[in-house]
């Protein structure tokens, strides 16, 4: 099983472009990884917030400078449907906007 510390250790001591989150998704490990709430900078979307899911967890990660990356939310994905797994995360990693429609809404 992958440990979140592992999937964080795939990001910079930084906010990330949705470009390197694409990238990542080429690693054997890392079924999906997607910037939450990018803002455009320098001609590029960068994300302090991210989903990243492998197939046994996603994890919901936030940015803060000085402290780094941090797991706000895990969703166990084992034996479960990735597809419920990331929209499980999502709605997770929405916050107290509403820019995902929780499930049976």
């Amino acid at each position: 099983m992958t440990t979140d510390g592992a999937l964080l250790e795939s990001l910079p001591d930084s906010r990330v472009t949705a470009a390197l989150l694409s990238d990542l998704e080429d690693a054997d490990a890392i079924r999906t990884a997607i910037p939450l709430l990018a803002e455009a900078h320098d001609g590029q979307e960068i994300s302090d917030r991210v989903v990243i899911q492998t197939e046994s967890v996603a994890v919901v990660a936030s940015y803060t400078d000085g402290e780094g990356w941090t797991v706000d939310h895990r969703i166990n994905g084992t034996d479960r449907d990735p597809s419920d797994v990331l929209e499980e995360a999502m709605v997770a990693g929405q916050g107290d906007s509403s820019l995902v429609e929780a499930p049976g809404e």
